[in-house]
């Protein structure tokens, strides 16, 4: 059984083969698979560009975006900045209230 089983596919092998070499004898399928080979090295020389070209552009965005980050950062600290000085103006304001008062009591 086992012998059987192996003489089936090496009959399909042996047919595979026929038409393999029946289809390379063939100059038009020869050809065909010449241009066809032609037009994939020049589709993946033109992927090759493309990927290339893709590759840069994303280096060039992940540059910005750090940009970007690095100012929003500096924004936030100055904001902060400003919460300070908004927060001391405030504490001088009602210093200068408490001095005023303290000055009328003196009158």
């Amino acid at each position: 059984m086992g012998d059987s089983s192996r003489s089936i596919d090496l009959e399909k092998l042996v047919s595979y083969s026929d038409d393999l070499a029946q289809v390379l004898r063939d100059d038009k399928d020869a050809a065909a698979l010449a241009q066809c080979l032609r037009h994939s090295d020049a589709l993946r020389s033109s992927c090759d560009a493309d990927l290339a070209g893709l590759r840069s552009s994303l280096l060039e965005y992940e540059e910005k975006i750090d940009a970007c980050k690095k100012k929003t950062e500096a924004v936030r600290s100055e904001v902060a900045g400003d919460v300070d000085i908004d927060q001391l103006q405030k504490e001088l304001q009602e210093e200068l209230e408490k001095e005023r008062l303290l000055m009328e009591d003196l009158r």
